[in-house]
């Protein structure tokens, strides 16, 4: 049993949200089915529902979400239009008939509308099966083994690219990149012939691409960063990432699981204006659905296409999740500057709010914001900016930040008390709505990290 959960079973009754905990662990390992929403600092908190930009917990709590499970709900919690579409072809069509289907296609044209790269394409269930296939086809075109990641990315637990992608100072390569290190126990070597890199520096790339010389099939990456804080990439790096792979004759592979559809409605590409060779979706793609996508033009695709390349999955592009997919799509295409005005909008008012409450207070702290994406870092002592994975290790404190978002989920405001983990904002939340997160950051601020 945890820490934080033992001080609380002695200073208060269990709640509701303790109880069910509790007794789920005698089912579930751990007592849900990712570690991420069980860890041992969390406050027990199990979800009843949701609408909008607000949820409630079993025991009647209400709180305004700045998670938005963890990125997929783009429109909020239980959006109308997404749910008339879902339950329009369960009840006359079909969850799941074992054909392909026409809203598939459907699907895939208006992917293509906004992902113009994404010539052809294949769904899977989860960002995870659909960036392994993505390495995987890599491998096959280029013919070669090898595959460049970043420090602090995350891309799937898959045996294929699953690396300690929070790894310790200590623990990282001190040239700037070498072996990855396997992320959980279990992986039997895995992965193999993956190198790590630190981010956001194009010289540390360009020297691991020289160092593998020819034999480099692929650099997969985030390109803003979401699994460490939300760190975007420098100017320029981006388009110099896209020359180096081109030089070296690797493939750039785009994981936008958080980014696509959420940033802007042709993701990250759309937002910087880089064309990866091959591209993955998920998240908010499915607004609150499990769909991922990956593709690229009709050249790479075609041994998918022609099937030298295996791809697969019963439930790939099943009818329950294209139907939320086509609401998606629709409506991001009718209302495209409406929609992301107001996330751009909404996001700014957060960041900059945060960073006005902390300087007035003199709490040290960096706030990152890319659209809908925010970060707040709380750190140890007063640095201007962090620019990678290795800043956040060296700079951030994690005791604190944990200590922050317990008093605020106390507050009626939710996020995830890891500082790795970034907070998501909707269509739902309204300027009034992010007014009211501040004043609750403010009195948190005041009465727990105030000197």
């Amino acid at each position: 049993m945890d820490i934080v959960m033992q001080s609380r079973k002695k200073t208060v009754s269990p709640s509701h949200s303790w109880q069910v905990l509790e007794r789920a662990r005698d089912s579930i390992a751990g007592g849900d089915s990712s570690t991420m929403r069980v860890l041992p600092y969390h406050l027990p908190l199990v979800a009843e529902h949701g609408i909008g930009c607000r949820l409630w917990d079993v025991d009647g709590n209400e709180y305004i979400d700045l998670n938005m499970a963890y990125g997929p709900l783009l429109f909020g919690h239980c959006p109308p239009r997404i749910i008339e579409s879902v339950t329009r072809q369960i009840g006359e069509n079909g969850s799941q008939l074992g054909f392909p289907t026409e809203i598939s296609m459907r699907v895939a044209e208006k992917i293509k509308a906004c992902f113009p790269g994404m010539e052809l394409m294949r769904f899977a269930n989860s960002g995870t099966e659909a960036v392994a296939s993505a390495i995987r086809l890599a491998r096959a075109v280029t013919g070669r083994s090898k595959i460049i990641v970043f420090e602090g990315h995350y891309h799937g637990w898959s045996e294929g690219i699953f690396h300690r992608y929070h790894a310790s100072l200590s623990d990282l390569p001190p040239a700037g990149f070498g072996a990855a290190l396997p992320g959980t126990l279990g992986m039997n070597g895995g992965p193999r012939d993956v190198i790590v890199v630190g981010w956001n520096d194009l010289d540390l790339l360009d020297r691991c691409l020289n160092a593998h010389l020819d034999s480099i099939a692929a650099v997969v990456m985030e390109p803003i960063m979401c699994n460490s804080g939300c760190i975007p990439a420098h100017e320029q790096y981006l388009q110099g990432a896209r020359a180096l792979t081109q030089e070296h004759g690797a493939m750039l592979i785009f994981d936008e699981v958080i980014t696509g559809v959420r940033v802007a409605a042709g993701g990250a590409q759309e937002y910087y204006q880089v064309a990866p060779d091959i591209t993955v979706l998920s998240k908010a793609l499915g607004g609150g659905y499990p769909v991922a996508a990956f593709g690229a033009s009709r050249a790479i695709m075609r041994v998918i296409a022609d099937g030298s390349v295996f791809h697969g999955g019963v439930y790939s592009g099943n009818a329950i999740v294209m139907s939320a997919c086509e609401a998606v799509l629709d409506d991001v295409t009718a209302n495209r500057s409406k929609i992301y005005d107001h996330l751009e909008a909404i996001g700014r008012q957060l960041a900059n709010g945060l960073d006005e409450i902390m300087t007035r207070f003199h709490v040290p702290h960096v706030v990152h914001q890319v659209g809908s994406i925010v970060s707040l870092f709380l750190t140890t002592d007063e640095i201007e900016d962090l620019h990678c994975y290795r800043d956040v290790r060296r700079h951030c404190d994690f005791d604190k930040y944990i200590h922050f978002q317990h008093q605020m989920q106390r507050s009626g405001v939710y996020f995830h008390p890891n500082q790795f983990e970034t907070m998501f904002l909707s269509t739902e939340h309204s300027a009034d709505d992010i007014a009211t997160v501040l004043d609750r950051v403010e009195d948190t601020v005041r009465c727990t990290l105030v000197k």
